[in-house]
């Protein structure tokens, strides 16, 4: 069983799943897995799950020809319509609960261009097809996973890479460097520093004095070090009435900017100027 398959079956066994892996229905057809979940000893749900996971634009599906809609279609018929699957899945059933019963028709779909993904589950939930995206099983299974021994290989492959280089903080960083492009490109690195600073966590750090030196490296490369729109926000969205009398007690302290003000005051001509200029002119 490859990798994805694993980790799917994982989870579904962790979410109270009965599972039968890799059920030949003749002829080169294959139902990747078929689940039943109890619940107090009554059939809860019963699954057929088809496994289309890819880390590229490639799939299973897009592999069918056609437009978006029209290999969808072709997808759903070979996978969960033929009529040797659908045998094969009343055979299951007749051996496991002695009668036939109704399931769902489950996808689970990988990496693929985001537009044609979008059309593509839109198109499998209007067949009926439920859909799940491969990323959020496999970060679900990542979340479970603790630091016990485990025989199994894809478990531990996950431990090992949980505890030993997701945790490690410098080389998960060294990870999303811009060089690794093939992880996050431009527009997916800023969703994830966006996602990042929202945390309350992030935010606690830096509240800290330690991390002041990391603040003013970010304000030094960022739109605000604009003298306009730093003010702004310092008026309207960081600086209290109190404290904003206190900021600005203590910017005039500072050496350069009392320089600066002084320069000010010497271009500046005193408002009875302004009165003399205007009495000549009439």
């Amino acid at each position: 069983m490859n990798p994805e398959k694993e980790i799917v079956n994982l989870w579904l066994n962790k979410t109270g799943f009965f599972t039968i892996n890799n059920i030949m229905a003749g002829k080169n057809k294959k139902i990747d897995i078929f689940a039943i979940k109890l619940k107090n000893g009554v059939i809860d749900k019963i699954q057929q799950v088809d496994i289309a996971c890819s880390i590229s634009s490639a799939s299973t599906i897009t592999l069918e020809k056609g437009s978006v809609e029209v290999a969808t279609k072709k997808y759903v018929v070979r996978k969960f319509e033929d009529k040797l699957v659908v045998k094969k899945i009343n055979e299951a059933l007749h051996n496991l609960i002695g009668r036939k019963h109704a399931y769902e028709k489950v996808v689970v779909l990988g990496q693929m261009a985001k537009a044609n993904r979008k059309q593509t589950i839109n198109k499998l939930e209007q067949l009926n097809i439920k859909v799940h995206k491969f990323e959020d099983i496999l970060y679900d299974v990542l979340t479970r996973i603790d630091k016990q021994n485990y025989n199994d290989i894809t478990l531990r492959t996950l431990q090992l890479t949980k505890y030993l280089l997701l945790a490690e903080p410098i080389k998960l960083s060294q990870l999303l460097q811009k060089k690794h492009d093939d992880i996050l490109n431009q527009f997916t690195r800023e969703i994830f520093l966006k996602q990042l600073l929202k945390q309350k966590e992030v935010k606690r750090i830096l509240d800290k004095e330690s991390s002041e030196e990391e603040i003013i490296e970010l304000l030094k490369y960022s739109s605000l070090k604009q003298p306009e729109k730093l003010a702004k926000v310092l008026e309207e969205q960081i600086l209290s009435k109190r404290s904003r009398t206190k900021f600005v007690k203590a910017l005039v302290k500072q050496k350069t900017i009392m320089e600066e003000v002084k320069k000010l005051e010497k271009k500046q001509r005193p408002l009875n100027y302004f009165f003399k200029h205007e009495q000549k002119t009439n």
